[in-house]
C-alpha cells in the first residue's frame, strides 16, 4: 500500500487489499481484509457496508498499512484482529491458541443433536479445547448442558476461561489443565460422559505435504503443541481412542476431528478397539474427510 495522494477510502482499502492478499495466496482475501480494517476502525465488519466512503484518519491508515504488511506475510489474520468468529459466536484468539475454524463446527453440531435427544441434562468433555469455541458453542445452544473445558497449556486454558466469562457461561462451562484424559481431580462428576469431543494434534511432523503448501504457512504460526503429534500423526489420537470408552455411557458419543490423510487409519483405530459402534467419517465444507463419530456400545 504505497504512499499516495489518491484518497483511501474504505471500499478502496478493502479492494485494494483483497486484491494484494489474493496475489499473495492470503486465504479468503477479502473477509481477511474486512476483518483487519473493522479491527482498526473499531466497528463491526458489516458496518464498513456503509462507510464506504469513509476516509480513515492518517494514524489509523498508519496502523492498517502494517497489519496487511504483516498479514502478508502470513501472520494470521485472527491473531493481528485477536478474534474470530466460529458457530457465530466471536472469541478471543491469541498465538497460544489454534484459530478456530469451520471444519470444526462439526463437532458442535454433531454433540448438540445428540444431548437434544437425551430426557435429562447432557455431560459433555472437550478435550484439547485451545479457545474453548467447542465448548462454549455447545453450551450456548444447549442451556442445560454440562461442560468440561481441558487443555494440556495453561496459557490456552486462560483465553478458554476468558471466553467463558465473554459468553456468560461460567457456571456451566468449566475450564481446567489436563493432559488429555487425565481427569481434573474436583471434576469427578466428568467420569460419566454422555459426548466427548476433541480436536487433537495431529500434524505429522515433517510431513512434506504441509511443509510445502501455502496456507500451512500461516498454520505453522501456530502453537506447535496444539499441531504435531509423532511421525504419522497419531501419537495424541491413539491414547485418546483408547482411553475414551472408559469415560463414555453405553451410548455416548465420540466427535473427534483428525487430518485429511487419516480417515481410513482412525476409522480402523475406532473399529480395532471393539468399544463402539461403527463410526461415521463426515466431510467438512470442502467436501475432505474430517470428523469421525462414534457411539459406544451399549
Amino acid at each position: 500500500m504505497a504512499e499516495t495522494d489518491q484518497t483511501w477510502t474504505v471500499l478502496h482499502l478493502i479492494n485494494w487489499t483483497k486484491d494484494y492478499f489474493a496475489k499473495g495466496g492470503i486465504e479468503d482475501a477479502r473477509l481477511a481484509a474486512e476483518v483487519l480494517l473493522a479491527h482498526v476502525l473499531k466497528c463491526k465488519r458489516i458496518d464498513l457496508y456503509a462507510r464506504f466512503e469513509h476516509v480513515p484518519e492518517p494514524d489509523r491508515l498508519a496502523v492498517y498499512r502494517d497489519m496487511v504488511a504483516r498479514a502478508g506475510k502470513h501472520e494470521p489474520v485472527a491473531y493481528l484482529a485477536g478474534h474470530k468468529e466460529f458457530y457465530s459466536l466471536e472469541f478471543k484468539v491469541t498465538p497460544e491458541v489454534l484459530i478456530p475454524r469451520p471444519e470444526t463446527e462439526t463437532l458442535v453440531s454433531e454433540a448438540i443433536a445428540h444431548i437434544k435427544q437425551l430426557s435429562r441434562p447432557g455431560r459433555v468433555w472437550d478435550v484439547c479445547t485451545g479457545s474453548g469455541c467447542v465448548a462454549v458453542a455447545i453450551a450456548s445452544q444447549v442451556k442445560d448442558a454440562e461442560v468440561l473445558a481441558t487443555d494440556i497449556s495453561p496459557t490456552a486454558i486462560e483465553v478458554a476461561a476468558g471466553n467463558v466469562a465473554a459468553h456468560g457461561l461460567t457456571g456451566r462451562v468449566t475450564c481446567r489443565q489436563a493432559d488429555l484424559l487425565d481427569l481434573p481431580a474436583d471434576c469427578e462428576a466428568w467420569a460419566q460422559l454422555d459426548v466427548l469431543t476433541a480436536n487433537p494434534p495431529y500434524v505429522a511432523e515433517g510431513d512434506e505435504v504441509a511443509e510445502s503448501d501455502e496456507v500451512a504457512e500461516d498454520v505453522r504460526r501456530e502453537p506447535g503443541v496444539a499441531l504435531y503429534a509423532g511421525s504419522d500423526g497419531l501419537a495424541v489420537i491413539r491414547p485418546l481412542l483408547a482411553r475414551a470408552p472408559e469415560l463414555l455411557v453405553p451410548g455416548g458419543l465420540l466427535a473427534m476431528e483428525f487430518s485429511f490423510t487419516q480417515a481410513d487409519a482412525v476409522r480402523e483405530l475406532i473399529v480395532a478397539g471393539g468399544a463402539f459402534d461403527e463410526p461415521r467419517i463426515l466431510r467438512d465444507h470442502q467436501g475432505i474427510e474430517r470428523t469421525a463419530v462414534a457411539r459406544r456400545k451399549a
